[in-house]
């Protein structure tokens, strides 16, 4: 037995103090363990930005631009020289290893529509890569070595949790997919398929989905597109009481305008049935029923009993697709009348398509192989149709494709929630690319106006 009697607050004291002193020992285990992994980050990471750097230099030695790229772990890259006109966000490091293991421009754009890219600033700058990918060839040893130092990179998993440095917004806003709308990233909706609402974001007033047309200094769409509305009516001479049929009718544009202005009578058919639903209110709305008949139908269905006085074809070739052209012009060719007029508006490719454009036109027309615009005119006079009046509309297109973009980039947000983020990615990658094609004279617009024999 203890000469002195134990204090039992001073126990207390030392069990208390010991548990402390284990509990300090502990943390310092664990702090020395979560020390040693952020080392192992810290250099992974250095490791990554370094290969990256190498890897980037190389595929951009002989791009003429200047952008910046942020990397997965947040670091940021120059390339070029200058002020960077844009900036490519890699969310993931398998995006760089595919622009290594293939330059086809596709896989970008396919990275992109997944959301494991994103674009701050110049989205039509940025998408001038596309022709540097197309054009870059690299020696088979120098792609091995590349390949080499891709492999190297972290895994996706590894920074998937990684803070994000925030940029500041030049040119064109980017609101990130959040979280909640992760769905949202499915399959974009076909052309027919897209709803009415998501048109009426960015289409313009009379929502006429083709070339508007900027005469002297009209730079406002509703006005360009009334003027291309008349110019359709004066082309095909439209008088007092003559009927119209109107081929895909769309949303009511040109059947309301004729009808309206010119006092014709117009049916107009559409395979589409959000675009009837919404022509039938606007008729209504407009009180033009007893001018104006929107019927649910296809081509197919037209009548072979030379009903018509004129007949008008805005914009639908591009979805018929080459090899149904001989059988959609004979369709029309039976329905009017001997001697009368046919316009068709359509979009003509004037080049062989990169494997870029193919990729895109297929995810909203994968029936609608462009043809020529020679090949168009043989098949107009094989169908039995004398050309009277061609114009080309192509920098009116340019002017209608930024305007429909500035709408469309505008309206993001609305727009996601609308369809989906991939959708509106999907058409702001097709928009922007069809406008440079359309710059560089890749593809045309004709407005052709010709009399059945």
């Amino acid at each position: 037995m203890s000469q002195y009697p134990v204090n039992p607050l001073q126990l207390d004291q030392t069990i208390l103090d010991q548990a402390l002193l284990n509990q300090s020992q502990g943390d310092s285990f664990w702090r020395w363990e979560d020390s040693a992994s952020q080392h192992t980050a810290s250099q992974q990471t250095e490791s990554d930005t370094t290969q990256a750097r190498f890897i980037l230099d190389r595929l951009f030695q002989d791009y003429s631009g200047a952008f910046a790229v942020r990397l997965w772990n947040g670091n940021m890259l120059h390339i070029g020289e200058g002020t960077p006109a844009f900036t490519v966000c890699l969310e993931q490091a398998s995006v760089l290893r595919n622009m290594v293991w293939f330059t086809d421009p596709k896989h970008l754009a396919e990275a992109y529509l997944a959301g494991q890219v994103q674009i701050l600033g110049d989205f039509h700058a940025a998408m001038q890569l596309r022709e540097h990918f197309e054009s870059l060839s690299l020696p088979l040893h120098e792609k091995l070595g590349l390949v080499f130092r891709a492999l190297t990179l972290a895994t996706d998993a590894d920074f998937s949790n990684a803070p994000r440095q925030s940029l500041p917004h030049s040119g064109t806003p980017y609101h990130g997919v959040k979280p909640a709308a992760q769905d949202a990233l499915s399959i974009a909706l076909s052309y027919d398929e897209v709803p009415e609402d998501f048109y009426q974001c960015w289409l313009g007033e009379h929502m006429l989905h083709a070339c508007a047309y900027f005469s002297g200094n009209t730079h406002e769409l509703a006005q360009a597109q009334r003027n291309q509305l008349d110019l359709i009516c004066l082309k095909l001479h439209l008088q007092h009481g003559d009927s119209l049929l109107d081929i895909g009718c769309g949303w009511s544009g040109l059947a309301c305008w004729a009808a309206k202005h010119y006092g014709v009578f117009v049916h107009g058919i559409t395979q589409n049935a959000s675009q009837y639903a919404y022509a039938v209110k606007q008729v209504q709305s407009q009180g033009l029923e007893h001018l104006v008949k929107i019927e649910l139908a296809s081509y197919h269905d037209l009548p072979a009993t030379g009903s018509y006085d004129k007949a008008a074809c805005i914009g639908i070739a591009d979805h018929i697709g080459e090899q149904y052209l001989p059988d959609y012009l004979a369709k029309v060719h039976a329905a009017l009348k001997p001697g009368g007029l046919f316009l068709t508006h359509g979009i003509t490719n004037e080049s062989t398509q990169d494997a870029s454009s193919e990729f895109i036109n297929r995810q909203l027309y994968p029936q609608g192989a462009l043809t020529t615009f020679p090949h168009l005119l043989q098949q107009m006079d094989a169908a039995k149709f004398d050309v009277f009046n061609v114009e080309g509309l192509r920098r009116h297109y340019v002017m209608t494709l930024h305007q429909w973009l500035a709408g469309l980039e505008a309206n993001h947000e609305t727009i996601a929630s609308i369809v989906g983020e991939r959708t509106y990615r999907l058409w702001r990658l097709y928009m922007t690319a069809s406008a440079i094609q359309f710059e560089q004279g890749v593809t045309g617009i004709h407005q052709i106006v010709a009399t059945r024999r």
